[in-house]
């Protein structure tokens, strides 16, 4: 796993093994499963846990019927339970990273689970980080979304080479909030390219080898201490 939506650990989760566990709500049974699959270190020897988890919930859905003999349409909504699925992968007391939005449903289960204080999806403060890294010998920013700016580029998405050196747009994006943030360097001999979100998205799209404990390492190392 190289990609996810991280949700950082407030409280200790340090014994994290399988479960699933069957509830009621609202007369209605639903089950639950988070599923350890593989357990790693990084090369700080940090413990990695990685596995798969799926929910079940009830979402509205359209049933449309057809009278064969008349043709009238008939249009409701009904209640209906659907499951949800993610793969995850796990640092003990820091963090969850989960495959999409959709899969922040985890937080919620080990939450439940092991009474954890709190477990919230994360927002990264990409303009302190821009700020210590983009600058540094060998980053390339290639992707910046920023929103807030006064003037004529008030948000935006922009595309490129060293985009902050930008005669145009540097200065837009200086005094802008930052809400997407790609980088291209160079670490270990290898070129890593990544975009995270404000909203705690992070992948890592070079290079193709990396591993979740990679995945892991690179948060832990590069971007806990711009999350809260």
């Amino acid at each position: 796993m190289k990609a996810g939506v991280v949700g950082l650990i407030d409280g200790s989760l340090d014994d994290v093994s399988s479960f699933h566990n069957t509830f009621e709500k609202d007369g209605t049974e639903f089950t639950h499963s988070f599923q350890v699959r593989n357990t790693n270190h990084t090369t700080g020897g940090r413990e990695v846990i990685s596995g798969q988890a799926a929910t079940q919930e009830v979402e509205d859905d359209t049933n449309i019927h057809i009278d064969p003999d008349t043709g009238d349409i008939s249009v409701q909504d009904e209640p209906l339970k659907k499951g949800k699925y993610t793969d995850f992968v796990l640092v003990p007391d820091e963090f969850v990273a989960v495959g999409s939005g959709r899969g922040t449903f985890v937080f919620d289960i080990l939450s439940y689970e092991h009474s954890v204080n709190g477990l919230n999806r994360s927002t990264i403060d990409l303009n302190e980080y821009a700020e210590r890294y983009y600058t540094a010998e060998n980053v390339d920013p290639w992707q910046v979304g920023f929103y807030g700016n006064v003037g004529n580029a008030e948000k935006g998405v922009v595309y490129g080479e060293n985009v902050f050196s930008d005669d145009e747009i540097g200065e837009v994006l200086e005094r802008s909030q930052l809400n997407q943030l790609g980088l291209q360097f160079e670490r270990d001999g290898q070129i890593i390219k990544t975009t995270m979100s404000e909203s705690g998205y992070v992948e890592i799209y070079q290079p193709s080898n990396f591993e979740s404990e990679d995945y892991a390492e690179f948060i832990l190392n590069d971007l806990t201490s711009f999350m809260e």
